[in-house]
């Protein structure tokens, strides 16, 4: 695969700051099972330039999920929040 339109560290690291802002590390709770998530960091697809969020069951397996910081925001079903940050 060709690399086009890579963008620098510099620039992938802003990007990466602005996640961490907009979705501290955590727990979450999903809209629609009220199952637990912990946000464990961020990272970025390399070719499309994306920030994800890599989050962790807290249930079952605890196994490790992507997201894109895109898919991370978008709206439930009926308009509701996806993931609600849990406060302590």
């Amino acid at each position: 695969m060709e690399e086009k339109n890579l963008r620098t560290e510099e620039e992938l690291e802003v990007m990466l700051k602005d996640a961490e802002a907009r979705v501290p590390l955590g727990l979450y709770t999903h809209y629609k099972n009220g199952k637990q998530y912990k946000v464990i960091g961020y990272g970025v697809a390399r070719y499309q330039a994306q920030v994800c969020v890599i989050y962790e069951a807290q249930y079952g397996k605890f196994l490790t999920y992507i997201r894109t910081l895109d898919e991370w925001f978008l709206e439930g079903d009926n308009g509701e929040i996806r993931f609600i940050q849990n406060t302590v």
